[in-house]
């Protein structure tokens, strides 16, 4: 059962071909940062915040993995051309 649970956090964080990916690495941070940030407001406070602060620094965060992506794929078809 552990393999099991390892195997799928490694697929998770790394990408198709097996090598490891720093920015789904820094995404998921980014959404746990916030979980915990928005927890302990709602804990402190006794109700939600605004969280339009929150969906922007998520958005940051996953905007940084698309760009990667993009990237990616770009260099994909320069190598493919040549």
């Amino acid at each position: 059962m552990k393999e099991r649970i390892l195997k799928y956090i490694l697929s998770i964080i790394s990408e198709a071909d097996g090598t490891g990916s720093a920015t789904r690495v820094l995404a998921g941070i980014s959404v746990l940062s916030t979980i915990c940030l928005v927890t302990y407001v709602t804990v402190i406070n006794k109700h939600l915040p605004d969280l339009s602060g929150a969906s922007l620094f998520l958005s940051a965060g996953f905007s940084g993995y698309a760009v990667n992506k993009v990237s990616e794929c770009f260099k994909r078809d320069d190598k493919s051309n040549s």
